[in-house]
């Protein structure tokens, strides 16, 4: 049975782990005994970190948005500016971007090589990539929206979209991580 990251049941925003089919191909380091490894130090605890800043990123713009629905009209344009919203949200489309690029293109055809016995675990999280690239695409428009039109209404819709981000970042970091810390691990 071959992974389809474009079936709903293996669709990022959907599923509540890796599916079942992967298992079986990940490599055998326990995720509870990662940090006591000696390679922890290296690329693995590097994008562990990474990994943390998106999280923390998709985190802030989700709550700050929906806090953001609660300041009054007359306030809401000094309160964006304030936070910060349209930098803060700007740095975390760029990197997270950055940060799939690296991988996609760097890390994931190395680890293919390497496990060929991964190929499905690495095309599932190429297609969270795709699908985090349209998120984050979403999340660009309806920024700038906000930012240009700053009312309840393009707000609500940025919280919308920040919120499905965050959803699915957590998803497919944690994910990710069980595929690609191990290898990291191994190689470090």
């Amino acid at each position: 049975m071959s992974v389809d990251p474009k079936n709903m049941t293996h669709h990022v925003a959907m599923r509540d782990g890796l599916p079942a089919v992967i298992r079986p191909t990940l490599l055998e380091e326990s995720q509870q005994d990662w940090q006591a490894h000696p390679r922890f130090a290296g690329k693995a605890r590097f994008f562990m970190n990474i990994h943390r800043q998106l999280l923390n990123g998709a985190d802030w713009v989700a709550a700050t948005t929906e806090t953001l629905l609660d300041v009054p009209d007359d306030d809401l344009v000094d309160q964006i500016d304030t936070l910060q919203l349209g930098q803060r949200a700007a740095h975390l489309l760029q990197f997270a971007h950055g940060h799939h690029e690296i991988e996609d293109h760097g890390y994931f055809p190395q680890f293919i090589r390497l496990y060929p016995n991964l190929e499905q675990a690495m095309t599932l999280l190429d297609g969270d990539h795709q699908v985090l690239d349209e998120t984050l695409g979403g999340i660009e428009t309806s920024l700038a929206t906000t930012l240009q039109t700053p009312n309840r209404d393009t707000l609500a819709g940025l919280q919308r979209n920040a919120a499905v981000l965050r959803k699915i970042m957590h998803r497919h970091i944690t994910d990710e991580e069980e595929v690609i810390i191990p290898i990291f691990l191994r190689h470090g």
